[in-house]
């Protein structure tokens, strides 16, 4: 019994002395552990910036209003990603998003096959903006003799490997008249105008507000216009895919910030915002005008989903693969893995539907 009260009475006390230490050191322990959840937390919820580039192109204006009114900025910490939009020229563009210095650009479809997939550049659609419904023409001189057997021998003007490239293409495509039947002179879309004036030029392939103003001073006509070949020329939205895999509501920031704009242009805002665009391209509401009027937008977020998964777009898409091989602009890369659609394994050029499902139906 001695030896038993000797052994208990220090071990009680030592009871003690550990369950006073444990209860200091267990407040620090607790207060060091909130301390770095909060830490944590404050990691993961960081906003990342990514860049978007854009062209200054009349139709794409609308991302320019949305840059200049800080809409982007409105959906920074909802999206938990800083839009950073740059504009320049749009080769200029492509080439930085095929190095891996911008993470998203505006872009046409021929733009993309042509120039994208042709470098194994593994990328997005995350949104088809509009299709040309009249912007691109060719257009001849007045007294131009309008018959396609004249057209044999004759010289355009153009941007090659462009969208006005692929309407001339379609035009004698449709009139079964070779391409190698007519004479294709390089231009830029600056020069096209002063060309149509060349007397060694037919005629000429241009768009918006070119065609307008040499209809209106040259009295141009037009001989064959996007109108005939609708939902084929597009304007797109195109993510590069490890950085959507990575930060997939990179797309919604983005989609957010074009329907805001889109919302205005339904509203009773719809005049105020075309003059601030037209403002912003550097032309006259007029000018603006007559280009709304030759494109048609996806403005709604289900007008822009319905496009992406119009069944359609495989077959529309088909046109620019012949246009690519006929005159080598992809070289020695497969079809098959050019373009993918939704729900399909993703090609190097992929139409996701994802981003705008989940815009359209959030999940919860």
């Amino acid at each position: 019994m001695p030896h038993y009260r000797t052994y208990i009475v220090p071990l009680y006390v030592s009871g003690l002395l550990v369950i006073g230490l444990s209860q200091s050191a267990c407040s620090d322990y607790v207060n060091g552990l909130i301390e770095s959840f909060s830490k944590q937390a404050d990691t993961t919820q960081q906003v990342v910036p990514l860049t978007l580039a854009v062209a200054s192109r009349i139709a794409w204006m609308p991302w320019f209003l949305a840059a200049e009114e800080n809409v982007f900025k409105e959906h920074a910490q909802k999206y938990k990603v800083d839009v950073q939009f740059i504009s320049g020229e749009y080769q200029e563009i492509i080439d930085k998003f095929v190095k891996g210095e911008v993470h998203a650009i505006a872009i046409t479809n021929i733009g993309a096959i042509g120039q994208l997939v042709k470098q194994g550049v593994e990328s997005d659609v995350v949104l088809i903006m509009n299709y040309s419904n009249g912007n691109e023409s060719i257009l001849l001189p007045a007294k131009a003799d309008t018959n396609v057997l004249k057209l044999r021998g004759k010289n355009f003007a153009l941007v090659g490997n462009s969208e006005s490239h692929y309407l001339l293409d379609r035009y004698l495509v449709r009139n079964q008249i070779l391409f190698d039947d007519v004479l294709v002179q390089d231009s830029s879309e600056a020069e096209v105008s002063n060309m149509f004036l060349d007397k060694s030029i037919y005629g000429v392939v241009t768009s918006h507000p070119n065609s307008d103003k040499l209809i209106h001073d040259h009295r141009a006509k037009v001989l064959f216009d996007s109108r005939a070949i609708p939902k084929e020329i597009l304007d797109l939205i195109i993510v590069d895919r490890k950085t959507l895999a990575d930060h997939p509501t990179f797309a919604q920031a983005l989609l957010s910030g074009w329907f805001s704009i889109m919302e205005r242009l339904q509203g009773n805002r719809r005049g105020g915002t075309l003059d601030a665009m037209a403002r912003l391209a550097g032309v006259s509401r007029e000018d603006y005008d007559n280009l709304m009027s030759s494109i048609s937008l996806n403005d709604t977020p289900t007008k822009a989903l319905s496009a992406i998964r119009d069944r359609q777009l495989t077959k529309m898409m088909r046109h620019i693969r012949y246009f690519m091989e006929r005159h080598i602009l992809t070289g020695d890369e497969p079809f098959s893995g050019w373009v993918s659609y939704p729900g399909r394994t993703p090609g190097l050029l992929h139409f996701n539907g994802q981003p705008l499902q989940e815009f359209v139906a959030p999940l919860k």
